[in-house]
């Protein structure tokens, strides 16, 4: 059975988007981003490259691109990202930040010339590798003195749910009262905890130290098999068949002590912690074209259907209790499984491109991407996924990404610029964080390029801004409103720095 009851209700793995029930609405989002990576020429020009072709990486945007290809090609792009985050809650600021080493792309390029047969393909090419298209690398942290406490979520959920200690969620709240955080009054017949006395003692003077962290590794890689055509240098048609390979880990603490000011009686601290680890497979099927009406214009089109994931989850829960006594308490969940599939969304692109002689190449790609489409499933078809399902068609709507990108070539070496501008997935509704989000990436590089071998680098910086909640009271209290929620303002960026090596044959 899926067990998300109060995930996004503690909000331990905080909502970045909107209030909702479900941390499965939110990885919906994040596993069907594509940022796209590649090889540092692609990476370079903004991936830009829908119309223009000739880049292994450019497949992924338009398999039309494989055809423009007139001889063999292997590549090989090894990476490094660097991604921080400068978070203020409650007026405090702190940084965090993590690096990971990668393998961006590695392909395989034959080309056969058909310029010998009695039809007009000029030549058939089929491409084979794969190509890391979504860093799922970060590493949050934000702390401040609140006013109000997760405790207090804890202790309504447990009253509301049973008298039984041994009755109480094994993921949440019986890990609370295993550790000792929380207790049972046999004569009020309730659950209470120290904290949440001293809150409703004194709610004007309540203070308490909290902090935030939320680790995630992991990627999504696509294996990819492709082939492409060029007919009589006009029409270039392309198609490819992918095979994702999603890995993605994810732990969360949510930690409370006392202050100097404030002392709570028996209980110094309390820190809850959620570990969980995806795992999947899925595929995908990528259609496109490129036509060239003169020889210095380039239109192209492609439509990327859903991939489909089978997807793995094991999570499990741990809480532990810091006392005046000195002692801590520990208590642990089993570790919980949960098989489901989610359904991405289609993409559909558009491109033009220059080509200005032997000189430059100029490209503009626009992507759409209806974010309400996804869809989650798993065996039972439960409740909890048609609530997920009915989320997602509310919480996210359709983005619209622009991609722009330019090379110049000066004898052997090349200069290269480009950018992506993306609006935001979310719906301006009621209880939005982040309808206001966008995403911008800035990028460039340089190469060398003989007659049978290339090497090129790229830098490219991607920034946004969102919000997230540490916990939502606005459930437990009819005068708080979801707005008076203290909100952690996350700034962040995440560099990424290629290198590919090519020879071509």
């Amino acid at each position: 059975m899926k067990k998300i009851f109060l995930i996004f209700i503690i909000g331990l793995i905080a909502n970045t988007l909107i209030y909702s029930q479900s941390v499965y609405v939110d990885n919906a989002f994040k596993f069907s981003s594509n940022d796209y990576g590649g090889t540092a020429r692609f990476i370079g020009m903004g991936g830009a490259f829908g119309a223009l072709g000739g880049d292994f990486s450019s497949i992924a945007i338009n398999p039309a691109g494989l055809g423009v290809y007139k001889r063999s090609e292997l590549v090989f792009s090894p990476g490094m990202s660097y991604n921080s985050n400068s978070s203020t809650y409650i007026n405090n600021t702190i940084d965090d930040n993590g690096y990971a080493i990668n393998l961006n792309n590695m392909g395989l390029v034959s080309s056969y010339n058909l310029e010998n047969s009695d039809t007009r393909w000029v030549n058939f090419n089929i491409g084979v590798g794969f190509n890391r298209t979504t860093d799922l690398n970060n590493n949050i942290q934000f702390q401040g003195v609140n006013n109000t406490s997760l405790m207090e979520i804890f202790v309504s959920n447990a009253n509301a749910t049973t008298t039984n200690p041994y009755d109480l969620d094994g993921m949440y709240e019986f890990l609370i009262w295993d550790a000792y955080i929380m207790d049972f009054d046999t004569i009020a017949n309730e659950f209470y905890s120290e904290i949440t006395d001293t809150i409703f003692s004194d709610p004007a003077n309540f203070e308490i130290n909290q902090r935030k962290i939320i680790q995630t590794e992991g990627s999504i890689t696509e294996f990819s098999f492709s082939f492409g055509g060029n007919y009589a240098h006009k029409l270039y048609v392309g198609a490819s068949i992918g095979i994702t390979r999603l890995r993605y880990e994810q732990y969360a603490s949510h930690y409370e002590s006392e202050t100097p000011g404030l002392q709570i009686p028996f209980i110094n601290a309390f820190d809850f912690k959620e570990n969980s680890t995806t795992r999947g497979t899925g595929f995908i099927f990528k259609f496109g074209v490129i036509y060239k009406p003169i020889e210095s214009l380039r239109l192209g089109a492609s439509l990327h259907l859903p991939t489909f994931y089978d997807l793995d989850q094991k999570f499990y829960n741990s809480a532990t209790g810091y006392f005046d006594s000195g002692t801590s308490e520990y208590s642990r969940s089993p570790v919980q499984t949960y098989k489901y599939s989610l359904n991405t969304p289609l993409r559909a692109v558009g491109s033009v491109g220059f080509q200005i002689g032997k000189i430059a190449l100029i490209d503009v790609d626009y992507e759409y991407v209806d974010y309400s489409t996804m869809k989650l499933d798993d065996r039972d078809n439960s409740l909890d996924v048609i609530e997920d399902n009915n989320d997602i068609k509310s919480i996210f709507q359709e983005t619209h990404n622009i991609r722009a990108g330019a090379e110049f070539r000066y004898g052997t070496l090349y200069f290269r610029a480009g950018g992506r501008y993306s609006t935001s997935p979310y719906a301006d509704i009621e209880g939005a964080l982040n309808s206001d989000y966008e995403k911008i990436t800035l990028s460039g590089g340089l190469g060398y390029r003989e007659k049978n071998f290339f090497v090129d680098f790229a830098f490219a910086q991607t920034t946004y801004n969102y919000n997230m909640i540490a916990y939502d009271l606005s459930p437990y209290y009819t005068d708080f409103d979801f707005s008076d929620n203290e909100k952690a303002s996350i700034d962040h960026k995440l560099n990424n720095f290629i290198l590919t090596f090519g020879v071509k044959f």
